[in-house]
């Protein structure tokens, strides 16, 4: 079955569409043409395929807005929609000229609309809206903060150290939040204040101090060890330990069968790709196969490498795809080990940066952020690459729109990037040239 899967002008300059990602399934490209046309008109970012098993991936993996299927055959029509249902929450809107005969067994089978493709395209726009605006969307948002052996739920508002129930007061989570939220930077008394107590009491410090100590205590490692929130003394207060922020896991929310063809589908991949990693002819080869795979197979929307030579503090691009040209160049001449910027600070600290805002980065990596936002990238995964002598490198991943990387996806990408910093340990610094 012939592909036309494209990116649209507004994909390739990154701009971040209005009403969010539409999947378009055609069983024929010349017949239903219009119909992602009318989506973008409507505000979508269609991205249109006319394979049946990549349509099926894709839900599998990506979080979209809305799902269109449009077809003549019922026997294609039925079986794209019912392997698309198992694996995605989006709303499915079918389409098929011969509306009186399908709409039943459409409905049957999962479809949550079913409407003639003669029809007009007020009436298809305004049926994708309807059905966005009462549908329960799957797609994650910041849900876990992490950082060593403590995590902390956001939506439950539970804590847990090495797997363990922390139980906090209401007050202690909130500062507990406010600070993993803000990590490695000094939070003034009088902004916790005004954070957690809704703008009261924001010069009465006695109530503040009470309430860290009692959330120190709790925190404490197994030795009694008060760990993770420092005293800036005349300032404030600091989370002094790195953070990384997971979107929810859309699996968790589905039926049984969902989540494990999720899992499925993403160990697949993990496997397809670490083999080709350790097949690769250096280490080049092997950043390349990395950065395709993963653009390709929709996990995100953008990805890059950078590495540092033998005894030089720049990191340098080594491969790139799915970024814009002005991104391109904004990081041609390197970027300096010792600048503030997200892939300095993850080659440095050796440590993975998650965030599901870009724009939360910006107090700390400006340039990052900067950089982001030209490529309108707003969910990042940043990631050392590193050898049993070093770090040599960093791999950072971002999307546009779609929510923020899983804890699945995550997985799977940090393992590759561990096969990737270690296949060619020991090889010397390959020259590097900007793609």
């Amino acid at each position: 079955m012939r592909r036309i899967e494209g990116a649209t002008a507004q994909q390739q300059v990154g701009a971040a569409p209005r009403g969010g990602n539409a999947l378009v399934v055609l069983e024929s490209a010349v017949q239903f043409s219009d119909t992602a046309r009318q989506l973008g008109s409507a505000g979508w970012n269609p991205i249109v395929t006319c394979d049946a098993e990549r349509a099926q991936w894709l839900a599998s993996i990506r979080n979209f807005g809305l799902i269109v299927v449009c077809g003549h055959s019922l026997r294609w029509l039925s079986q794209v929609v019912t392997e698309l249902r198992p694996v995605t929450k989006a709303p499915v809107l079918a389409l098929s000229p011969e509306l009186e005969q399908r709409q039943a067994t459409m409905l049957r089978l999962g479809a949550d609309m079913v409407l003639a493709s003669t029809s007009r395209s007020e009436l298809v726009q305004s049926a994708a809206q309807a059905l966005v605006r009462h549908a329960r969307i799957n797609e994650p948002t910041l849900r876990f903060l992490e950082a060593e052996d403590l995590t902390i739920d956001l939506w439950a508002r539970r804590t847990f150290v090495e797997g363990r129930e922390v139980d906090l007061t209401p007050t202690e989570f909130d500062i507990l939040r406010l600070l993993m939220t803000r990590p490695q930077i000094a939070v003034k008394h009088d902004e916790i204040l005004k954070s957690v107590w809704n703008w009261k009491y924001t010069h009465e410090r006695n109530a503040l101090r009470l309430q860290i100590n009692r959330l120190r205590n709790k925190l404490a490692d197994d030795c009694g060890q008060v760990r993770f929130i420092k005293l800036v003394r005349g300032l404030g207060y600091l989370f002094d330990r790195p953070v990384v922020e997971f979107g929810d896991d859309g699996g968790s929310a589905r039926a049984g069968t969902a989540q494990e063809s999720t899992t499925l589908v993403l160990a697949r991949m993990l496997r397809s790709l670490n083999k080709s990693l350790i097949g690769a002819q250096d280490r080049p080869h092997a950043c390349s196969l990395l950065v395709s795979a993963v653009v390709a197979s929709g996990v995100c929307d953008g990805a890059a490498v950078f590495t540092r030579g033998v005894g030089v503090d720049q990191l340098r691009l080594v491969v790139q795809q799915g970024m814009p040209p002005e991104w391109e160049h904004a990081v041609a001449a390197g970027i300096p080990l010792t600048e503030s910027c997200l892939a300095a600070d993850t080659v440095n600290s050796r440590q993975i940066r998650s965030y599901v805002e870009s724009s939360q980065a910006a107090t700390r990596y400006r340039r990052s952020s900067r950089l982001m936002r030209v490529a309108q990238c707003r969910f990042l995964l940043s990631l050392p690459l590193i050898d049993h002598n070093s770090g040599w490198g960093q791999v950072g991943f971002a999307r546009r729109t779609g929510g923020a990387f899983t804890s699945q996806e995550s997985i799977v990408l940090e393992s590759a990037a561990a096969v990737l910093g270690t296949v060619f340990n020991g090889v010397d610094e390959p020259a590097v040239a900007v793609c």
